[in-house]
């Protein structure tokens, strides 16, 4: 048998061929003289086959990393290493040698190969919907039967923009392409349902109130066969702040602290705490608001009655005395409302 490259004889053959000659023969890899990377010109996301994926590598690494998925070493190959170089830039065109090195019947052997990388930038999916205020759904913060405050406002604004920094690490739709001040409140345009549904928990569950859901049908994508819809989702805050007093039944209450989860009164007849769960909001009726609570002077007390001077009357006005006013001195000053002719101390650790 004889080597039918160079003739040699007596020597063991690889497919017809010597082993200098089966080893000359060997490129030691496969890759295409071209290659063509896409990139987001905003994000750096990568098009990879059919998909755009987010990218963690630099642009360096990520070109590099393409080069190695493009190598196919040969099926005779061992141990291949490659190092990439780049020799020159022309704007988006890289040239770069490719030095292989390897193994072909236990013999080290080395190639090189100029290989050119296009690199094509263009906008990912998520940016260009960012860049023409896509938005899938809209939040419409409101107040009940009252005006938005500006420090809720501002309390909102913070809580969206610390969420969203921190949603916006998994997902990139998770933006405000539209912030839109109406007298009746403020909307916020997000770029994902997603995002926004967790955003008006998470204010819900903060500033209390009340949600509701409604999709709107904008279209239809004729390549899916589905419907479009948009979301709006309305956060409503109650008819009451923190301080105001409300009507529940035959109680009266001046409201602690709410959220999410409950309302906290503090009883004006009895100074006790109430519980209530928001299944109970349309029961509550506003009797008074904080800007209408008064100072006044404590002007007498006994073991069962303290005496204040009426606000506006300075007419004596007799109370019980309840074990929560017990440190309570004459020449005192001391916060009360009036509700429905009634006068009410509140007590100072209260206020």
């Amino acid at each position: 048998m004889f080597c039918i490259e160079c003739g040699k004889e007596d020597e063991e053959l690889f497919e017809g061929l010597c082993s200098s000659c089966f080893i000359a023969g060997n490129k030691l890899i496969t890759i295409p003289p071209e290659l063509t990377v896409e990139i987001c010109a905003h994000c750096s996301a990568v098009h990879v086959g059919d998909k755009w994926m987010k990218n963690e590598l630099s642009e360096e690494e990520f070109i590099a990393e393409t080069i190695v998925k493009e190598s196919i070493p040969d099926k005779e190959a061992e141990d291949v290493v490659l190092e990439i170089d780049l020799l020159n830039q022309k704007g988006s065109v890289l040239e770069i040698l490719i030095n292989a090195r390897g193994k072909i019947l236990g013999i080290p052997v080395e190639r090189e190969f100029p290989v050119k990388v296009k690199i094509n930038r263009n906008d990912c999916p998520e940016c260009s919907k960012y860049a023409s205020g896509y938005y899938e759904s809209v939040l419409q913060l409101r107040a009940d039967k009252r005006v938005l405050t500006d420090e809720e406002i501002k309390v909102a604004d913070g809580i969206i923009q610390k969420l969203l920094e921190k949603l916006f690490r998994t997902n990139r739709m998770a933006y405000i392409s539209q912030r839109a001040e109406l007298k009746e409140g403020v909307d916020y345009y997000f770029g994902s349902y997603k995002a926004s549904r967790k955003i008006s928990h998470a204010l819900k569950d903060e500033m209390g109130g009340t949600l509701g859901e409604s999709p709107r049908l904008m279209g239809r994508d004729k390549s899916a066969g589905k419907d479009l819809y948009r979301i709006w989702i309305s956060l409503r805050l109650p008819s009451f702040q923190e301080g105001d007093f409300l009507a529940y039944d035959d109680n009266l209450g001046q409201v602690t602290d709410l959220n999410g989860r409950k309302i906290m009164l503090l009883d004006l007849k009895t100074l006790g705490k109430i519980s209530l769960s928001w299944r109970e909001y349309s029961h509550l009726d506003v009797v008074a608001r904080k800007e209408n609570i008064k100072t006044t002077t404590v002007t007498s007390k006994s073991p069962t009655q303290i005496q204040v001077l009426h606000p506006e009357t300075y007419q004596p006005v007799d109370l019980d005395i309840l074990p929560e006013l017990a440190s309570l001195n004459i020449g005192d000053p001391v916060e009360v409302i009036e509700i429905k002719g009634k006068l009410y101390i509140i007590p100072p650790k209260i206020v």
